[in-house]
């Protein structure tokens, strides 16, 4: 018999441990989604791997829901794409299939037996991954070293390019400036107190910005969300580069704004680790005099982009503090353009 799910309220998973088939065991934080028993042993077989074993709520994560799973021959990782739909996890699971054999550090997923990379799990999107050990770094860790290592792996992630036809080509994302304007109602509606105050400045600057961003920056693949949550390291070494569902069409030179505004800041920007990921980046695809230029504007819409975003998703649910990003415009602000290139060596 497989394993019972007994959900209690506060939502853990108790699994029987049978020796036989499935069982679910462990929080699930970030399953938003939880299979049956059936369900999952189906899809699991769907891959042709064998019934015997456990799967586990992974404990992070705001989007997805996510499990290891355990198997008598090697263990995997689960997706449930909770908000894409079906064509969106399956342009996803081929873009990752093409920027691993590009040699981009990113899990691809695996082939099903009927040759697709996406099946349906509890009627969502899933795909399974082959497991990689590793961990996030703690921003302690975060140094011009590690630095130098992330922004060379942006670097190749952007010439690799996004997938070849046939596959579309990608859309402009969902956090365009309209998109985060537009957002600012949600703002203004929102449960924190303080952050409804910041409906109209927040839409005032978003505008102002915008007009000053430059038209005729390089564009392409964008990750659009490489956070310290997103990167695995083991033995000093970066392992994968993850989550992808937000990547689309821009400047590349936003997706390294995102990067610095993400691992270069503490209480203030720290300057070193700025550098290092720009000479990282600079190292394996230089940055055109225009990217240059306009780089100032990339790093400002980037943190009013994440400041909306964790005002209005559930990023606030689990500590992330729309705070950080105000602070980090405020000194993005007072340095300047001209300082923000003295600082971050561009």
């Amino acid at each position: 018999m497989i394993g019972a799910l007994q959900k209690s309220e506060q939502r853990l998973l108790h699994g029987l441990r049978d020796g036989a088939r499935t069982c679910i065991v462990g929080p699930p934080m970030a399953t938003l989604t939880v299979p049956s028993d059936a369900e999952l042993e189906a899809f699991i077989a769907s891959y042709g791997l064998a019934p015997k074993g456990f799967a586990n709520g992974i404990p992070s994560g705001t989007v997805n829901s996510s499990y290891r799973i355990d198997r008598e021959v090697g263990c995997y990782f689960l997706r449930i794409y909770e908000q894409q739909g079906q064509l969106g996890a399956e342009a996803e699971g081929r873009l990752l299939l093409h920027l691993a054999a590009s040699g981009v550090p990113t899990p691809a997923p695996m082939t099903r037996r009927d040759g697709g990379v996406i099946g349906t799990l509890a009627g969502k999107p899933a795909a399974m991954f082959p497991w990689v050990d590793g961990a996030m770094l703690c921003l302690a860790s975060v140094t011009p070293g590690v630095a130098h290592v992330l922004g060379g792996a942006l670097a190749r992630m952007h010439l690799a390019g996004p997938a070849p036809a046939p596959l579309p080509p990608l859309g402009a994302g969902r956090f365009g400036a309209d998109d985060l304007v537009a957002r600012c109602d949600r703002v203004a509606k929102s449960t924190d107190a303080e952050a409804r105050l910041q409906s109209e400045p927040l839409r005032d600057a978003i505008i102002r910005i915008d007009r000053r961003r430059r038209t005729d920056l390089p564009k392409g693949l964008v990750h659009g969300d490489l956070f310290r949550d997103n990167v695995l390291w083991h033995e000093g070494k970066l392992k994968a580069l993850l989550d992808f569902e937000s990547a689309h069409a821009g400047p590349l030179a936003y997706d390294l704004a995102v990067v610095i505004l993400s691992w270069a800041y503490r209480d203030t920007f720290d300057v070193g680790v700025a550098r290092a990921l720009v000479a990282g980046y600079r190292g394996i695809r230089e940055l055109l005099p225009v990217e240059l230029e306009g780089f100032y504007a990339e790093l400002v819409f980037a943190a009013l982009r994440f400041t909306v975003t964790r005002i209005t998703d559930d990023a606030i649910r689990v500590g992330k503090r729309w705070q950080r990003f105000v602070a980090r415009r405020e000194a993005l602000e007072q340095l300047g353009p001209a300082g923000v290139r003295e600082a971050f060596g561009l």
